[in-house]
C-alpha cells in the first residue's frame, strides 16, 4: 500500500504504548507521560525519549510498544536450550545480544534473547512470540555472505532466541563515532548492504530497521547485515504494526503504511549519508513521542552547503533518491539500486607510474601513428610513382591511363589523414579502452576515483591526442599541395610532445590534458569495464 500525505497532516501516533520492563511486566504509558509497572512497582518514563531506539506501534491508534532493553537483566551464566551465554555484547532492536558457547557443536556464537511485549494478555503474547520465530524461521533461510548467518532458532517459555555467528566487529555505527567515512568505503558498504537486501527481498523478506549499528563488519572489510527481528515478510499483515528506529524510519511508516523494499531504502538512504557526512540528515525534535513522530514525518534532508570535495557530486543525487519522501519516487527495485552504485564505486585508488604511463601513452601515439604514416607515404611517393609507371607504359595507351588513374587515387588518399584522430577520440569518447590502457591496464578516472564522463572523455581525449591531430593535418597539408603549410606544421606535434615530457617530469608528474581535466591515470585489473 503506498500511502500519500502531507508534513501539515495530523500524525497518527498511539494514545498509550506498552512498554516491557525489566521484569518482565508490562506497563501502559500514556504518551509524552510516565507509568508504574504492576508487577515490580518501577517507575517509566518516555519522555525525552531516544530517537535511536527501536519504537513499535500498530496501525490502530492506541496500541503500542517501545523496546528499550538497556535496563534488562544480565542472564549471564544461563543455558538456553544447548547454548550456555558466556557475556553480554549489546542489545539489538528487539533483544539482548550475548555471547555464547554451543556446547552440542562446541563453537562460540552470539545469541539474541527476544523479550515480546504482551499486549493484553496470554494470547497476545503467545502470537506475537510466534510470529517473531516465523521471522526469524524466514531469516534463516537466507543463505547470503552479506547477511548474519543464523544457525538455531527455539525458544524457552514465551522467549524466542535466536543462535547466529559470532563477527568480531566492529558495527558501521561504531567506525562513525570518529568522522564520517572515505566515499570509496561508503561504497564498497553500500554495494553489499544492497546485495543482501535484494536477496532478502527475492525470499520476500523486508529488513525494517536498517542503521549503521546493525551493519557488522568481519576481518577481512566484509560488511554483514544483521538484527532482521523486525523483518516483514510479504504474508506480514501491516495490522501486526510497525517497527523500527525512528531516525531512520521511512514517513509511510509512521502513518501506518506496509514496509517494503522501498521503506528499507530510504532507511538506507539515512544511513549512508551518516557514513558519509558524520551526521545524520535531519534532527528529530520533540519532548514527547506524539512531538517526534510529527518531527520525523516534516523533516528535510539538510545536505552539507559546501560540499565536500571527498565525496562526488552524484552521491547527492543517490542519497537524495533514496530518501524521497513518497515510495514511488525512489528506486523501484534494488536491481537498479545496484547498477547506480556499481557506476559511482571507484575503479582504482593507485596511481599509476609515470613508466606506465608514458608507455601507454607511447604506444597509443604509435598506433595511430602507424596509420597516419601509410597514408603520408602515399601522399609523398605516389607522384614519383606516378612518373616512373607512366614513362613504362606509354607504349600502351589503355594500360597507362588506368594506372594514371589508379595512381591519382593513391595520392589522394592523405586527405583522409585527419580521420585518423578523429576515429581515436570517437572512440574513447564511447568509452573504450585504448591499446595502450589495455596492455599496461590502466584506466583513466576522475578526483574522486570515478569513471569520467562522456563529456570530460571527449575534450580529454582532443588534448591528449594534439599530435596526431597536427600530425594529420600535416599529411593532409602535403596531399593539398600546400607544402608550406605542412612544413610550418610539422615540428609542431615534437613540440607538444616536448611540453607534455616537461609536465610530467615536474612535481605534479601530471600531463598536459590530465591537468585540464582534473583526471588520473590509475592502475586496475578489472575486465568488466570497457573504459
Amino acid at each position: 500500500m503506498e500511502s500519500s500525505f502531507s508534513p501539515d497532516e495530523p500524525t497518527p501516533v498511539p494514545r498509550s504504548v506498552t512498554y516491557r520492563c525489566s521484569c518482565g511486566g508490562n506497563v501502559q504509558i500514556q504518551v509524552g507521560g510516565e507509568g508504574v509497572c504492576e508487577t515490580c512497582g518501577r517507575t517509566v518514563d518516555l519522555r525525552g525519549g531516544d530517537t535511536t531506539h527501536t519504537v513499535s506501534f500498530c496501525a490502530e491508534v492506541g496500541s503500542g510498544t517501545s523496546f528499550h532493553l538497556a535496563d534488562g537483566p544480565d542472564r549471564t551464566g544461563e543455558v538456553l536450550g544447548h547454548f550456555r551465554l558466556l557475556a553480554k555484547l549489546g542489545y539489538g532492536g528487539m533483544g539482548a545480544v550475548y555471547r555464547a558457547q554451543d556446547e552440542s557443536l562446541q563453537r562460540l556464537v552470539a545469541v539474541k534473547v527476544m523479550r515480546s511485549a504482551q499486549e493484553g494478555g496470554e494470547g497476545d503474547g503467545a502470537k506475537q512470540v510466534a510470529r517473531l520465530l516465523d521471522e526469524a524461521v524466514s531469516q534463516a533461510k537466507l543463505n547470503h555472505p552479506n547477511v548474519v548467518t543464523i544457525y538455531y532458532v527455539g525458544r524457552v517459555g514465551e522467549e524466542p532466541f535466536l543462535a547466529m555467528e559470532l563477527l568480531p566487529g566492529p558495527t558501521l555505527g561504531a567506525l562513525i563515532a570518529n568522522g564520517p567515512l572515505p566515499f570509496g568505503e561508503v561504497i564498497h558498504y553500500a554495494q553489499q548492504v544492497v546485495a543482501a537486501l535484494k536477496h532478502a527481498s527475492v525470499h520476500g523478506l523486508v529488513h525494517g530497521d536498517i542503521k549503521p549499528s546493525n551493519l557488522i563488519l568481519t576481518g577481512d572489510k566484509t560488511v554483514k547485515l544483521s538484527d532482521f527481528g523486525l523483518a516483514k515478510t510479504e504474508q506480514t499483515s501491516p495490522k501486526n504494526g510497525v517497527s523500527g528506529t525512528l531516525s531512520y524510519m521511512a514517513p509511510e511508516l509512521v502513518i501506518g503504511g506496509d514496509p517494503s523494499d522501498q521503506s528499507d531504502m530510504y532507511s538506507l538512504g539515512v544511513t549512508l549519508f551518516e557514513l558519509s557526512f558524520g551526521r545524520r540528515p535531519y534532527a528529530i525534535v520533540g519532548s514527547t513521542l506524539r512531538e517526534q513522530l510529527r518531527s520525523q514525518r516534516r523533516a528535510q534532508i539538510a545536505f552539507p552547503e559546501k560540499w565536500p570535495n571527498s565525496v562526488p557530486e552524484q552521491w547527492r543525487e543517490v542519497i537524495a533518491k533514496l530518501t524521497a519522501r513518497e515510495p514511488a519516487e525512489r528506486y523501484a527495485n534494488y536491481v537498479e539500486l545496484a547498477h547506480v552504485l556499481d557506476d559511482l564505486a571507484p575503479v582504482g585508488v593507485t596511481n599509476a607510474g609515470l613508466l606506465n604511463r608514458s608507455m601507454a601513452y607511447l604506444v597509443d601515439l604509435a598506433f595511430w601513428g602507424l596509420f597516419l604514416l601509410l597514408l603520408s607515404l602515399a601522399a609523398l611517393f605516389t607522384p614519383q610513382i606516378v612518373e616512373q609507371i607512366e614513362i613504362l607504359s606509354r607504349q600502351d595507351e589503355t594500360l597507362a591511363y588506368y594506372i594514371h588513374l589508379l595512381t591519382q587515387r593513391l595520392a589522394r588518399l592523405g586527405l583522409l589523414a585527419p580521420l585518423v584522430p578523429l576515429v581515436a577520440t570517437w572512440m574513447e569518447w564511447r568509452g573504450w579502452r585504448t591499446v595502450g590502457r589495455y596492455l599496461f591496464q590502466l584506466r583513466v578516472v576522475d578526483t574522486h576515483g570515478l569513471l569520467i564522463r562522456p563529456r570530460t572523455r571527449l575534450f580529454r581525449s582532443l588534448f591528449r591526442y594534439v599530435p596526431l591531430w597536427v600530425s594529420s593535418f600535416t599529411v593532409f597539408a602535403m596531399a593539398c599541395g600546400l607544402d608550406l603549410v605542412a612544413v610550418i606544421l610539422a615540428p609542431l606535434d615534437e613540440i607538444i610532445i616536448l611540453l607534455n615530457l616537461i609536465l610530467v617530469l615536474g612535481p605534479s608528474r601530471m600531463a598536459l590534458h590530465d591537468r585540464l581535466f582534473r583526471t588520473h591515470v590509475v592502475l586496475d585489473t578489472k575486465i568488466d569495464r570497457r573504459q
